[in-house]
């Protein structure tokens, strides 16, 4: 199983036609600890057996209204390929009996669950900066409190291929994310 490819993105949301900054950088296991919570980040990660599980970890010291996006890449190969995602913490409702037979794992005690399945119609989208096209979940902003949560990425249907998660909101150049973003920005096309 290859290991989980995360970019590591300071972003704009993407579908917004603003230019976006990103930060690259890779983790040999399936879970990322968002040190900057407040910030846009693209976290890129591989389904190679269709039964992981990426988990993220976020920390608000306040409440903050938190943009969500799934995108996967637009090709006919991956029109049915719809990974789904769960963000699991204080202030979302408790699972129904459905949402807890869908999810990939059980709940921590006393957590709530918002649950995107990623299973309605999408849009396609391009990217202007990546200078990819994309199959969009859709952009969904959801308020949370402060508190530690996790999201979940997982396959339902077991299908293989390439995620992006995007979240967040806030631009971060300090880190010389243009820089990296730029040295291959010649290989992709228009």
């Amino acid at each position: 199983m290859r290991s989980l490819s995360l970019g590591l993105t300071s972003l704009i949301m993407f579908g917004i036609s603003t230019a976006a900054a990103h930060q690259p950088a890779t983790s040999d296991n399936f879970e990322f600890d968002v040190a900057k919570p407040k910030i846009s980040w693209a976290l890129v990660g591989s389904f190679d057996a269709g039964d992981e599980v990426f988990t993220v970890y976020l920390d608000y010291d306040e409440p903050f209204a938190l943009p969500f996006e799934m995108l996967t890449e637009h090709r006919t190969k991956f029109a049915d390929f719809r990974p789904a995602y769960a963000i699991v913490g204080p202030g979302f409702p408790a699972p129904s009996d459905a949402d807890i037979a869908f999810l990939p794992r059980e709940l921590p005690a006393d957590a709530g669950v918002f649950i995107e399945r990623n299973d309605g119609e999408r849009e396609a989208i391009f990217e202007s900066v990546m200078r990819r096209a994309y199959y969009s979940s859709g952009a969904i902003a959801l308020p949370l409190l402060a508190g530690k949560y996790e999201v979940w990425v997982w396959s339902p249907d077991g299908d293989t291929g390439d995620f992006t998660l995007g979240l967040g909101v806030e631009e971060d150049f300090s880190d010389g994310g243009f820089d990296k973003l730029a040295a291959n920005w010649s290989d992709y096309a228009y």
